[in-house]
């Protein structure tokens, strides 16, 4: 599928193109310059015109420390992995000459080339166009990328790459299958504990930027991996931080995007830093993903740096038992992002607990179960009344959901549903996963009444 990098000076609206093009908000865009840092892929349509967008961070030849060397690295491996580029400028601001200086540099890829002077919306764009010529290329288009203005003119430019040059564009039916059966596994935990340097040694690349400083990753970066013919989704996600330390709006936006990323994962990894322990910090983020219904793992990383390892993995097991005692045996795996140990059996864990996060439970077994638990524990009277309960059933996986029948719901102590919930844990082996039961009002829906 071709390939297209949106390349530019930082806040020139590179972000604000890639969501309209991606038809999503896959990017986070704020006024301040350099919020873009990793580079981001995605899924780009233009009426029938399907391609992969990039992307990248903003050009800024000033930067020298290491950091911003890594991340200029990164907008250079798209570049160059790219067959088509997207030089968006400023209209309202012109040219400006680190704009000249990185023109010179992209003409050296001899790709196809078109300048967007974005944010031209009226006649706000006049500068950048009457100035465009500088840069020396040919292609030049005025576009509104938060209006969508100009888009036909970037359609006819795109197909006429694809018809001179015969790309095939059309997305094939093996990608969207293969990303739909994907294994989507986000990232999660609080800043600096090493999510960014496990993917990298996961996928065996630098493909996100890292560094000693906390905070580097912003955006949620989604990349497909395969291990042992499963594919997966892997997503880095911008660590999170207590609620009271959150002031800057950018921050707010990276924590909201790191939450849509739990919500659309399967499973996430909660990675703490073993040679701090568990944080309370890490105990609320493990809630907010079980009270999202994921399948959480925790990655114990940096646990090379860990000197008394049984007495500390004693101690990470009893505090999850004791603090998160509402999923039994949460899957720990004991690793070193930085030395790439233990990633084979957090892959393990995954697998495994993606398989229980899909398992459905035939009506006939779990009705079998409820008779003898009702037989010898029986719920609970209420006002001296019996609360009748009468059927159960799965409706949903993912997490494994069940709907319990009974006389009178708001009669069942919470007591005897928490029973309820480790019995099923115990009998169907689902120790490590997030179980939900709904009480609902009625008679088994299974039996009809008799006429009379």
């Amino acid at each position: 599928m071709l390939k297209v990098v949106l390349v530019g000076r930082p806040n020139v609206g590179k972000s604000t193109l890639f969501n309209r093009l991606v038809s999503s908000q896959k990017a986070i865009v704020n006024d301040q310059p350099g919020v873009t840092r990793d580079r981001k892929y995605g899924y780009g349509k233009l009426v029938d015109l399907n391609f992969i967008l990039i992307d990248t961070a903003g050009i800024d030849k000033s930067l020298k420390g290491i950091t911003e060397l890594k991340i200029k690295e990164q907008s250079q491996l798209a570049i160059n992995d790219a067959n088509v580029i997207f030089f968006v400028i400023d209209g309202r601001e012109g040219v400006l000459p680190v704009e000249k200086s990185f023109a010179k540099d992209l003409k050296k890829q001899n790709k196809p080339i078109v300048v967007l002077i974005n944010k031209s919306e009226g006649s706000s764009g006049l500068i950048g166009l009457s100035e465009a010529a500088l840069l020396g290329f040919d292609n030049v288009i005025p576009i509104s990328a938060e209006h969508g203005e100009g888009l036909p003119d970037l359609y006819d430019f795109l197909k006429d790459i694809i018809d001179n040059k015969n790309v095939y564009m059309k997305q094939n039916e093996s990608c969207l299958n293969s990303k739909n059966s994907s294994i989507r596994i986000s990232i999660i935990g609080r800043p600096n504990t090493g999510k960014s340097t496990l993917v990298n040694n996961i996928i065996g690349e630098n493909r996100l930027v890292t560094g000693p400083d906390a905070g580097i990753t912003r955006d949620s970066i989604e990349i497909e991996w395969s291990h042992k013919n499963q594919s997966f989704l892997l997503i880095d996600t911008a660590g999170l931080r207590r609620k009271s330390k959150i002031i800057k709006i950018l921050e707010k936006d990276m924590v909201n995007d790191t939450l849509k990323s739990i919500k659309f994962s399967d499973i996430c990894v909660l990675l703490v830093d073993s040679s701090k322990k568990i944080d309370k910090q890490d105990l609320t983020i493990a809630r907010m993903i079980i009270g999202e219904g994921r399948g959480v793992v925790i990655g114990a990383n940096k646990w090379d740096k860990v000197t008394d390892q049984n007495i500390v993995k004693n101690e990470i097991i009893n505090q999850l038992a004791i603090s998160l005692s509402q999923i039994k045996n949460i899957p720990i795996a004991f690793l070193s992002g930085l030395h790439n140990k233990g990633i084979e059996k957090l892959f393990d864990k995954i697998i495994y607990l993606k398989e229980k996060l899909s398992l459905r439970i035939t009506t006939g077994k779990l009705n079998r179960w409820l008779s003898t638990i009702i037989e010898n524990n029986p719920p609970p009277l209420y006002k001296g009344k019996q609360n009748n309960i009468r059927y159960i059933t799965q409706v949903n996986v993912k997490p494994p959901t069940f709907a319990l029948f009974m006389s009178s719901p708001d009669d069942l102590p919470n007591s005897y549903k928490r029973f309820l919930l480790a019995s099923i844990v115990k009998t169907f082996n689902l120790q490590g996963v997030p179980i939900r039961i709904m009480l609902r009002k009625g008679n088994n829906p299974y039996i009809k009444k008799s006429k009379i």
